[in-house]
């Protein structure tokens, strides 16, 4: 059976770690595949070393567009889906390998997310479920920027247990992290901009405070320590970087008044506190530090 499973990378440069991946899957039986979006490193090089075919295309700034041309020009009957910071372990490896012996049709693998040297658990990176190994037509990638697979048949769900988890070495340093998360915007911004998507400064607003609160408190960020509070501020950014590529594309127009842009950081505060209200009432500690006439009529 592994010779009927196919690993698939979608690649776009680094290429150390494309060959730190390829390497441990090197012993797997399983067959390795590269599409390369026309990187400036020698990926063919890197494949060639450890025996994965290599299909060069054109640059894209995303990968959502291509999947679908790159996994419908496979044969293999099953198909693992890596990007180039990504790895699997031996224990994974074994499970995929019974788990298409017996046929299923999907597989949602956890993967853990190591962001800045460290494995982040809590603000909603962990288990961080991915339909990455599927039988091939089970399963469709829509086109659009972090769109989740569409599945079809009987799928598994595996145990969050970081033995059976892709390891995704993500975010190495802060200049690669706004450098990913600018390009994201850029394409998002463009989206919502194509499909005459009415997006807002209030909407931003909203988003950005919900990504933020969301993460540190209902999602435990605050449990990362300093990763976790770093993580929760920097992807409340994103929404931001978002509205100011709507902007660009809006041509810079002034579509709101000086009053209204005025109003704007009471807005926010008084969404944000809210919100942080909303998601710490079981701890009711942070309710009774907020006391007087002001804040009462603020949050009202």
């Amino acid at each position: 059976m592994t010779s009927n499973i196919g690993a698939v990378f979608i690649v776009y440069n680094q290429a150390n770690l494309l060959s730190e991946s390829l390497e441990k899957l090197s012993k797997s039986g399983f067959n390795l595949h590269v599409a390369d979006l026309s990187s400036t490193e020698d990926i063919a090089a890197v494949c060639k070393k450890w025996g994965a075919t290599y299909t060069k295309l054109p640059y894209a700034s995303i990968v959502e567009p291509v999947r679908s041309q790159v996994f419908n020009s496979r044969k293999e009957d099953y198909l693992l889906y890596l990007d180039a910071d990504e790895s699997v372990g031996d224990d994974l490896i074994t499970k995929l390998k019974s788990l298409a012996e017996e046929g299923v049709d999907f597989v949602k693998i956890p993967r853990a997310n190591y962001i800045f040297n460290s494995w982040v658990k809590a603000s909603r990176w962990w288990p961080d479920y991915q339909v990455r190994f599927f039988k091939r037509g089970m399963v469709t990638f829509p086109t659009t920027l972090h769109s989740e697979a569409l599945t079809r048949g009987t799928g598994v769900t595996l145990d969050p247990d970081p033995k059976l988890a892709i390891t995704h070495l993500n975010y190495q340093n802060l200049d690669e992290w706004f450098d990913k998360n600018r390009r994201y915007a850029k394409v998002d911004a463009l989206d919502r901009l194509n499909s005459n998507q009415s997006f807002t400064l209030q909407d931003a607003m909203k988003l950005s405070i919900s990504e933020l609160v969301s993460r540190f408190f209902a999602g435990g960020g605050y449990t990362d320590g300093m990763h976790g509070f770093m993580l929760s501020i920097l992807q409340s950014f994103y929404y931001f970087f978002v509205y100011a590529y709507y902007w660009e594309g809006k041509k810079y127009e002034n579509s709101l008044s000086a009053t209204e842009l005025k109003s704007f950081p009471r807005s926010w505060f008084t969404h944000g506190l809210s919100e942080i209200l909303y998601w710490d009432g079981k701890d009711d500690s942070l309710i009774k530090k907020i006391k007087g006439k002001f804040t009462r009529k603020l949050i009202a």
